[in-house]
């Protein structure tokens, strides 16, 4: 008889490691390589009723092998991978892990917004080569600005996107927001944002950063009638997923004078190529998809995971399923 719960990941990797320390003691958990040879992988799996993993293509094939499966549980956000309606279809629940990654990618997202609108990372740059002020000052983009009464707009105010709102009311922002779900009045409140169209949105921003899960609706969202839209003076920033963003329209956008800048954390394809325009434009800052990798942030991922693999196997409804918009 195999483990209830299963923990799908490289036995060396950090993560992993993590897991096995932060494993409740009553649970019966288990840990599969993805690596090891598929016969060996299918036996460790056969017996799971909840499964953690990361957001990697689950097949139809692959959930049927697990007959026991109940829960298909993400540390990431993100689900686009997966074809959950059905995986639902075959009786096994899936949930993401959004409220865990919420604090580290939105200081993600408005450390990007610092690092363009300080030209941190060209006065870091000259500290080290000798140049001292001139990378950050001098050129076309030779201007640092503030963040303290910009207008910043954010689209999707969901988990992710309602920490950024919170922690921007420090900043002194006039703070709108746009998003496809109804949102409660006392909240809007409490985050003094407010709500606009999209399109209002796009012309009245200062900085644009984009909160959505990727999926039919959200794919391309920002593309060559949204960058116009935009003020030549906004700066575009995206911790969510690369899709999300047209990058062919974003870079004319960009080369162009469109929008003034972008910081970006991920890209349509991942690791991105190094012939990539983005990679070597003076306007542009980019961190390779770090936004939701501090340690907290798996902490927290895997405690609820857990957490949440017990509920199911008590018979509960478990936390944070996954919603689907399209």
């Amino acid at each position: 008889m195999g483990h209830r719960i299963i923990y799908f990941g490289e036995p060396s990797g950090a993560r992993t490691k993590r897991a096995a320390e932060l494993a409740p003691a009553d649970l019966d958990v288990g840990f599969v390589d993805p690596e090891s040879s598929p016969d060996v992988r299918e036996a460790g799996l056969r017996d799971a009723e909840a499964l953690i993993t990361n957001g990697l293509l689950w097949t139809e094939e692959d959930i049927a092998k697990m007959p026991r499966l109940k829960l298909l549980q993400l540390m990431s956000a993100g689900f686009n991978t997966l074809d959950v309606p059905r995986i639902r279809e075959l009786g096994v629940e899936v949930c993401n892990n959004s409220p865990a990654i919420s604090n580290s990618v939105a200081e993600h997202a408005i450390s990007l917004m610092m690092l363009v609108y300080k030209r941190l990372e060209q006065g870091i740059a000259g500290v080290k080569d000798g140049a001292w002020q001139d990378h950050a000052k001098d050129g076309s983009y030779g201007t640092l600005y503030e963040l303290a009464e910009r207008t910043v707009g954010i689209v999707g105010l969901g988990n992710i996107g309602s920490k950024v709102a919170k922690r921007l009311t420090g900043f002194d922002t006039t703070t709108l927001y746009c998003d496809v779900r109804e949102v409660d009045p006392e909240r809007e409140q409490s985050l003094n944002v407010e709500r606009v169209s999209f399109d209002e949105l796009l012309e009245r921003s200062d900085i644009v950063t984009v909160h959505v899960p990727l999926n039919s609706q959200t794919t391309k969202m920002f593309s060559t009638r949204e960058f116009a839209a935009m003020k030549d003076s906004a700066v575009f920033i995206n911790t969510c997923r690369g899709p999300v963003q047209d990058e062919a329209a974003l870079i004319k956008a960009l080369q162009d004078g469109e929008i003034a800048a972008a910081g970006l954390d991920v890209f349509e394809e991942e690791p991105t190529p190094l012939d990539n325009p983005l990679l070597h434009m003076e306007n542009v800052v980019v961190t390779p998809h770090l936004a939701g990798s501090t340690q907290e942030r798996v902490d927290r991922a895997l405690v609820f995971s857990f957490e949440n693999a017990r509920r199911v196997l008590n018979g509960e409804t478990p936390q944070n399923i996954v919603e689907l918009l399209d």
